[in-house]
């Protein structure tokens, strides 16, 4: 019998020392991976924030365009530049085209002239609108692109000076003046490309 009662004793014990200890230890366990777990969730968080270099570039871009965005009198006006524009470059194709060969006329070519005249002055009136109706935060953002315009612009106007100085002339040389409108020509496309780059840059 006493035999019995110390076995127990000793059984008691021994389950009152290992058992605590082996809960303490599967609760440390427990608290490990919540640790970790909450490591990766403020990884994840401040990856967020962050963001991919495209995606901040994509806001970046979106922000520009809206501080140059374009009003409707200014959507207006670039659309009629570029109707303008279009218009210019079909008359000098079709006066390039008239000089050639046996088709030169002298007088065609003359009364062409005076329309490529009145709608390049129209134009240039448009033009000037257009860029004294930009704001001060358009025309700094918009500076190189007004500057191409403007070289376009004393490119036209140079060959419309050739071609005017061609035709003046007694005996009027078909091929100058066939040169001179296909000039004109290619320079009115640019111009009319420059238009159509600012009405994408202004949202337009």
């Amino acid at each position: 019998m006493k035999t019995r009662i110390l076995s127990l004793g000793i059984a008691m014990v021994f389950c009152a020392t290992f058992l605590p200890a082996q809960g303490r230890g599967g609760g440390g366990q427990r608290g490990g991976g919540g640790g970790q777990g909450t490591a990766v969730g403020q990884g994840q968080q401040r990856g967020g924030q962050m963001g991919s270099p495209s995606a901040q570039g994509t806001r970046q871009g979106d922000q520009d365009r809206d501080r140059i965005r374009a009003t409707d009198q200014q959507r207006d006006r670039l659309q009629t530049c570029d109707q303008t524009a279009d218009q210019l470059r079909t008359q000098a194709r079709q006066m390039a085209r008239d000089a050639s060969g046996n088709r030169f006329n002298t007088d065609q070519s003359r009364q062409q002239r005076d329309q490529l005249r009145e709608h390049l002055q129209t134009m240039q009136q448009e033009h000037q609108q257009l860029m004294s109706g930009l704001s001060e935060q358009q025309r700094e953002s918009l500076q190189n692109r007004i500057q191409q315009m403007d070289q376009v612009r004393d490119r036209v106007n140079n060959q419309f000076q050739q071609m005017d100085h061609a035709l003046n002339a007694e005996n009027p040389n078909a091929a100058q003046v066939r040169k001179q409108a296909r000039e004109m020509e290619k320079s009115m496309k640019q111009w009319q490309n420059e238009y159509r780059k600012m009405q994408k840059d202004m949202g337009a």
